[in-house]
């Protein structure tokens, strides 16, 4: 029992350090995304924003829960935040935004 606990023990934290050295997971705890609908005559344009803290460039996929495909891709630089377009002519006010961002 105590080899079994001591081998869970240390698969655990190997899975852990890969997860830590992981491009991705480590962009994940430095940056923001979240979507916003600005009124247009008629319709509403969905705009996704990206925040970036990190120390390094992010390339990200941006969507929304309106319009999931295609995502639109844009980068970031260290401490910018940029938006793409992601639905010219929606009638929903109120998208929800989502992204994989990336270290470029």
């Amino acid at each position: 029992m105590k080899r079994f606990l001591a081998a869970l023990f240390v698969v655990s934290l190997l899975v852990g350090v890969a997860a830590l050295l992981h491009p991705e997971a480590e962009a994940r705890s430095c940056y923001t995304i979240w979507a916003q609908a600005d009124g247009y005559e008629s319709h509403y344009r969905h705009l996704v924003y990206v925040e970036n803290d990190c120390d390094y460039w992010l390339r990200c996929s941006l969507w929304t829960d309106v319009n999931p495909q295609p995502p639109v891709i844009t980068s970031v630089a260290p401490g910018a935040t940029e938006y793409e377009e992601t639905n010219g002519q929606s009638e929903y006010s109120d998208p929800k935004g989502f992204g994989i961002c990336r270290r470029k």
